[in-house]
């Protein structure tokens, strides 16, 4: 009788009370704010779903990753008549991943762009770590970011077909610099800012007689120059027994840039390592180096393999190790495209009210709207 009675009557009574209680609890230690379609409270204030967070806190929480791209030969049509006629070229191996044709480094830039992909630059990428943050004004909110960077100073990326009755040379329209230069007039918010990492191995760009004239017309359009070494040599083979041969193979390779760029040459402060062949002690070697009296200061370090590289606020992020993609039509796809946790700019677009900074993004991305807000130093 009384397990009856405590089933039918006293149980839910105590059930009840308890989700009373703790309704009650909840309703009085929570802003739960006041929510509506529109996505504002009843002062009109944007909800704040980063409440009591500055901008650079956002940034450092967010641990997403970003694509850098890194190509090497672009195939022009003007190359497969010529260096690349002999059709045996593309059985090799190494053809597939690094060499891709100038109709596919241009869907390339189309699909990534389609995709909500927005470039940026190598020092854009690494001013995401907080504190020295600069600007993106020009993304929009939730655009994910990526990096393109060409290797070697190969066929393909910067070529010259002539000089018009100016004496202006004329740039292949098929090639890297071409392609990049012609998507940036059909958008706007593309930026000429890639990096290239030239070598000396062979002649930059593969044309003796441009060599000054590209590397300064580079600097001119706004892509970077990386230190990629005299000859290309890997450096992890000399950091035991011969460390000096790392000092001539960075340090030759800034003397070649200073004769092409003069003082423009300062703008050199990356190294990219050949072959990605770099460890722990060579990430400490190339941070300065010492080279014929003078010595040179690098501010960061790219890989040639891995997947996304880090976001600079990840507690595991190596500036002197940066990681990168080689960028074709397969590695796109499966690590690019269709890869889960690529870094997202916030969706947010900052506006002042009443002196402290709020945040907007779309409703449909917000579960329990906040208003509260921290005031901006």
């Amino acid at each position: 009788m009384y397990k009856r009675y405590f089933i039918s009557i006293l149980f839910p009574a105590i059930f009840f009370t308890v989700l009373t209680v703790l309704a009650i609890f909840l309703a009085l230690n929570m802003d739960w704010g006041v929510y509506s379609e529109k996505g504002y409270d009843i002062e009109g204030n944007a909800y704040n779903q980063f409440s009591n967070q500055t901008v650079e806190e956002i940034f450092e929480g967010i641990s997403g990753r970003i694509p850098i791209l890194e190509y090497h030969t672009i195939l022009t049509p003007n190359l497969e008549k010529t260096v690349f006629k002999n059709r045996n070229i593309r059985k090799k191996k190494w053809f597939n991943r690094l060499v891709v044709t100038s109709e596919q480094f241009r869907n390339h830039l189309q699909t990534l762009y389609k995709f909500g992909f927005r470039n940026i630059s190598l020092n854009e990428y690494l001013s995401l770590i907080k504190g020295q943050k600069k600007a993106f004004d020009r993304i929009p909110p939730g655009s994910k970011l990526y990096v393109l960077t060409f290797d070697d100073a190969t066929f393909g990326q910067f070529d010259f077909t002539g000089f018009d009755k100016d004496g202006n040379p004329i740039i292949d329209p098929d090639c890297a610099v071409g392609i990049m230069i012609e998507f940036a007039r059909e958008h706007p918010d593309f930026k000429l800012n890639a990096a290239f990492n030239i070598d000396f191995e062979n002649t930059p760009f593969m044309q003796v007689q441009y060599v000054k004239k590209k590397l300064n017309m580079l600097l001119d359009y706004g892509f970077e120059i990386v230190n990629h070494t005299k000859n290309h040599k890997p450096l992890s083979r000399y950091i035991k027994k011969n460390p000096e041969k790392i000092a001539y193979e960075i340090g030759r390779a800034m003397e070649l840039f200073e004769s092409y760029l003069g003082y423009r040459a300062i703008y050199v402060n990356k190294i990219c390592y050949p072959d990605g062949k770099a460890n722990s002690e060579v990430w400490d070697y190339v941070k300065e180096v010492s080279y014929n009296g003078r010595i040179y200061r690098f501010a960061a370090a790219l890989d040639a393999e891995g997947l996304q590289a880090r976001n600079p606020n990840d507690k595991y992020f190596n500036i002197y190790n940066i990681a990168r993609i080689e960028a074709n039509d397969k590695s796109l796809k499966n690590f690019v495209f269709n890869a889960p946790g690529i870094y997202r700019t916030p969706s947010i677009r900052e506006k002042v009210v009443e002196e402290s900074l709020v945040f907007y993004q779309p409703v449909k991305d917000i579960k329990r709207a906040t208003y509260k807000v921290r005031e901006s130093n």
